[in-house]
């Protein structure tokens, strides 16, 4: 029996990342399942990737450096072989996730 998802609501995970630790939270694409986010934190952006998937949601965290700004689009990230990857099952417990992993994502791919 698959679960009912939630719908992804973007000013509610806009704020839910800004409450969290990202200075400032951008929406760069809005679509049936998937929100595309631009966050800055300490001086460095990330792209942020939050899919709706058939039994859970998940998103892909990518530093912005990686990939040319004509790619910020949520069919092209998950051919970034850049970034990280996370999965939950609420967008709350997500976002949390997706906190932890932004440091990561920005340490290692920086050297």
């Amino acid at each position: 029996m698959y679960k009912v998802m939630q719908l992804l609501d973007a000013n509610h995970i806009k704020d839910l990342l800004k409450q969290k630790g990202l200075e400032k939270v951008y929406l760069i694409e809005k679509e049936y399942n998937c929100l595309l986010f631009l966050g800055e934190v300490r001086g460095s952006h990330v792209i942020i990737g939050i899919y709706q998937g058939s039994r859970s949601i998940y998103a892909k965290i990518v530093n912005a450096q990686h990939v040319l700004e004509p790619y910020w689009k949520c069919d092209y990230l998950d051919y970034v072989p850049h970034g990280l990857y996370t999965f939950s099952n609420n967008i709350e417990e997500l976002v949390d996730k997706i906190i932890m992993k932004i440091d990561r994502v920005l340490r290692v791919q920086n050297h």
